[in-house]
């Protein structure tokens, strides 16, 4: 769920979450990721993408989790 917030985040996605005085996020990563979990069904098809790219990405620079999936 961080991870997927982390996404969300480096999108710009997050701008949505945020007052419009703050500099930093307003909500945790794990909790935007939470939150983003539950809106995948209702967003645009190109959004999805956008974001399961960047997840994807964000992912594979982990290498922990770059071992574990690889084999899958």
């Amino acid at each position: 769920m961080t991870l997927l917030g982390a996404a969300r985040e480096a999108l710009g996605m997050d701008r949505h979450l945020k007052v419009n005085t703050a500099k930093h996020h307003t909500h945790s990563l794990f909790r935007q990721g939470c939150m983003l979990y539950e809106l995948i069904p209702a967003l645009l098809e190109i959004r999805l993408r956008l974001l399961m790219e960047k997840f994807s990405q964000l992912i594979l620079e982990h290498n922990s989790f770059a071992d574990t999936f690889s084999v899958v």
